[in-house]
């Protein structure tokens, strides 16, 4: 990897929400044929610096894709640029462990990375530079308005359902990566000014990337992986199902009331707004992830340490008034003796917060409906944003970068334009296939546990019992989940 300072990088040269497939193509052909966006201007006439691929955005998603497609042997003479806005990457090393086991330094920002992740992260190499994470042998969810709950986990407990690794301890592994890669250059300090692509009937020309600070890029491929907010997106003129959930996530990191294996997973949906979840980091330090109206949220981060903790303990453990209707269905259910539901597992007790690791951030849904143009793609969440109650927000990225790379390696390999909008509508319908199945199950769960009408919670109390009773059921969403 080469590093380039800004100043020396001069130019020498939900159901309503999801679209039917049909109305996909049919949006797609007026778009394409009829967009108006900057898609069709002249090329700049000021000499451009030319890179084959640039990505816009050196976040997790940028970084992996980077080093993905740095290591393709058919990509080894193309030069790739990523920009990347801030100065330098935010990182935690194994240097930063601190003496004493009661203050670990944990980040208060974690994934729950899939098999399916974790499998790619170690066929890159980057697994092996993980330095901390945790393993987590079994996720159980359940309903404070009832009986119901589900549990997933492997026959033997010992192969993870998910492996907890924090933001910046991931980001270390993935920057020691990208200093080996020689054809990859990140540019830190640069971000994307704006774009010109150019349209299909002109074959031969490149996209234009004109940067804040004036420099312009040409390049055979712009891959944007800049954010829900995403710029990149927006010159492709794709339209984006995009709205909030008046919701805020709250996480922390927590210290457990004494030590234990800590390698389960817990997620409890509450009338406060969403669900609160217990991820583990280690025997005695788990992070918490909350998602509660904006009023409470507000009002978590400014309790006394002794007023959030109770308020945790409180969240997991409170015991809620059933509805006649609610017991009933509980009652008729215990009567089936639904195989593989077992007892619930009640989580461990908090005894307290990590010092100024509370911190809140809103929640919404997002769905770009087309992820390729000519000459431009987008992967991560400036293609799909999700809810992170099911943890599948970097997952989903990762499996973008995941796909494209092999589009791309196929392309290049039978000697093809890599920016061609035909040989990147592979990647597009692979992933939106994928994800859009994913973003409408989570945003259904979402809704679904929203309400405490009586009749809805005693029908997903049903539901879930029935579902807990069926491993095959568990099994095709525990795999989905880790495509």
């Amino acid at each position: 990897m080469r590093i380039l300072n800004p100043l020396t990088l001069i130019s020498n040269s939900s159901n309503k929400i999801l679209l039917s497939k049909f109305t996909q193509c049919a949006l797609f052909e007026q778009w394409h044929h009829n967009r108006v966006l900057s898609t069709d201007a002249a090329p700049p006439q000021k000499t451009a610096e030319f890179y084959d691929i640039v990505i816009a955005g050196g976040g997790l998603v940028g970084t992996i894709l980077a080093v993905a497609l740095g290591q393709l042997s058919r990509l080894s003479n193309k030069k790739i640029l990523m920009l990347e806005s801030a100065d330098k990457f935010w990182t935690k090393g194994p240097e930063s462990i601190k003496t004493s086991d009661d203050d670990p330094d944990f980040s208060n920002r974690v994934v729950a990375l899939s098999p399916g992740s974790k499998k790619f992260l170690a066929k890159l190499g980057i697994w092996e530079e993980v330095w901390r994470s945790r393993p987590v042998s079994c996720l159980q969810v359940w309903d404070a308005l009832s009986d119901a709950h589900i549990s997933f986990n492997n026959s033997d407990y010992q192969q993870p359902v998910a492996h907890i690794v924090e933001n910046a301890v991931l980001a270390h592994a993935v920057s020691k990566f990208l200093n080996d890669v020689s054809n990859v250059t990140v540019a830190f300090g640069s971000s994307l000014k704006s774009c010109v692509i150019p349209s299909e009937s002109k074959l031969g020309e490149k996209a234009y990337i004109s940067l804040k600070d004036e420099r312009m890029i040409a390049t055979d491929l712009l891959i944007g992986a800049d954010g829900f907010n995403s710029r990149v997106r927006t010159t492709m003129g794709s339209p984006y199902l995009g709205f909030n959930y008046d919701r805020m996530a709250v996480v922390a990191t927590l210290k457990l009331n004494e030590p234990t294996d800590n390698r389960a997973a817990w997620q409890r949906f509450v009338p406060t707004g969403g669900p609160i979840a217990l991820l583990p980091l280690s025997p005695q330090f788990s992070s918490l992830v909350w998602s509660t109206t904006p009023e409470y949220a507000k009002k978590l981060l400014n309790m006394t340490v002794e007023e959030f903790v109770d308020a945790v303990n409180s969240a997991f453990w409170q015991e809620y008034s059933q509805s006649p209707l609610v017991k009933k269905s509980c009652e008729i259910l215990s009567t089936f003796n639904l195989r593989n539901s077992g007892p619930k597992i009640y989580p461990p007790s908090i005894m307290d917060v990590v010092e100024k690791s509370r911190a809140a951030f809103p929640l919404g849904f997002g769905h770009s409906s087309f992820y390729v143009s000519r000459r431009t793609a987008l992967i991560g969440d400036a293609a799909h944003r999700l809810h992170p109650l099911a943890g599948q927000g970097l997952n989903l990225g990762i499996g973008d970068a995941e796909t494209l790379q092999r589009v791309l390696d196929d392309v290049v390999g039978i000697g093809g334009d890599i920016g061609s909008l035909d040989n990147l509508k592979e990647y597009e319908t692979e992933r939106q296939r994928h994800n859009l199945a994913i973003q409408g199950g989570v945003d259904f769960l979402h809704r679904l546990y929203n309400y405490e009408f009586a009749p809805v919670v005693a029908l997903r109390t049903i539901g879930l019992s029935v579902f807990n009773s069926s491993e095959t059921l568990k099994r095709a969403i525990m795999s989905q989940a880790s495509a």
